[in-house]
């Protein structure tokens, strides 16, 4: 019986499993299983282990979209909630490493090739600076790199929870109605997933339009159709413009003279129309520090599994 590693990227939608062979980053055997289908994470792991014979798990790392560093938590966008106890006991307790899953993407774009990423401002990069990984899937993940002895330390917050901060008529506007609906409105309720139908939805009662789609999918293809319906290309130019405004904030948090790596699942089903949106003109607009901006680099991610390299790549560091 062969040892390997159990690597997991556990979100609000899906977990993610691989194996990796000890000291490797290289994904085996890679699965998707849907998280409603699974009371609890243990059993999800029991089904994927259950495909494979002639193996034993020596350790594992799994990225969780929740806190992490507690020992029962209850993740951000998901009906689980997870006790790290029973997860090692069904894993006959091996050692077990835990992380925020978006600390492991944003470690995943330091093994990056010019292969895997599309230049959206190629700037001029300070390989010695801090770098950002900022991504929208069913949350919005923000996660900050600082250089530090030959390997980059990960800065990790709740970036997504973050005040949304309208800068615009129609964004106070959006703003307002998202009030009545959740009271506090966090920037992850337009980034994300989910926040594209909230601004759809609103965009409509705004304009008294009808709305016709209920999830992201539906409203991303049909503004990528060759006759996009106009109220979700709208959607989608504002979702850009406000991602632009909201990865400046971040970067002018953080400092992210080393550029800024975009990430996460929402993306990559409209990278045409992000390339062409008002995102860059929006992140570059602050002010007296436009020209600071415009000198950050800005890279997109086209590589898949971001979540299980980067805890293969914390395991094996």
């Amino acid at each position: 019986m062969s040892k390997c590693n159990l690597i997991g990227d556990i979100g609000a939608t899906n977990a993610r499993f691989a194996i990796v062979d000890d000291g490797e980053y290289k994904l085996q055997n890679i699965r998707y299983l849907p998280c409603t289908e699974y009371s609890a994470m243990q059993d999800a792991i029991e089904k994927y282990l259950s495909e494979f014979s002639g193996i034993e798990i020596a350790t594992a790392c799994f990225a969780i979209a929740g806190a992490s560093h507690t020992e029962t938590f209850k993740l951000a966008n998901n009906d689980w909630k997870i006790n790290k106890g029973d997860v090692v006991s069904a894993l006959n307790n091996v050692n077990v490493t835990w992380v925020n899953d978006f600390t492991a993407q944003a470690i995943a774009t330091t093994m990056l090739s010019e292969d895997d990423i599309i230049v959206i401002n190629p700037g001029s990069i300070q390989n010695d600076r801090a770098r950002l990984a900022i991504g929208p899937g069913t949350g919005l993940g923000v996660c900050g790199l600082i250089p530090a002895s030959n390997e980059w330390v990960p800065v990790m917050g709740e970036g997504g929870h973050v005040d949304f901060a309208p800068n615009s008529q129609l964004q106070f506007e959006i703003l307002s109605l998202l009030q009545k609906q959740f009271g506090h409105v966090s920037v992850e309720r337009v980034l994300s997933g989910p926040g594209i139908v909230n601004l759809y939805k609103s965009l409509a009662i705004i304009n008294g339009q009808q709305n016709i789609f209920d999830t992201p999918a539906e409203i991303t293809n049909a503004a990528n159709d060759a006759k996009p319906d106009q109220l979700c290309f709208d959607t989608l130019q504002l979702f850009c413009q406000i991602f632009g405004s909201v990865a400046g904030n971040a970067a002018l948090n953080v400092g992210a003279l080393g550029g800024v790596y975009i990430t996460g699942g929402v993306i990559r089903n409209f990278v045409d129309l992000f390339i062409n949106s008002g995102f860059q003109k929006s992140f570059e607009d602050k002010g007296r520090l436009s020209d600071y901006m415009a000198d950050i680099p800005i890279h997109l991610s086209e590589a898949r599994y971001m979540g299980l390299l980067g805890a293969a790549k914390i395991l094996n560091k």
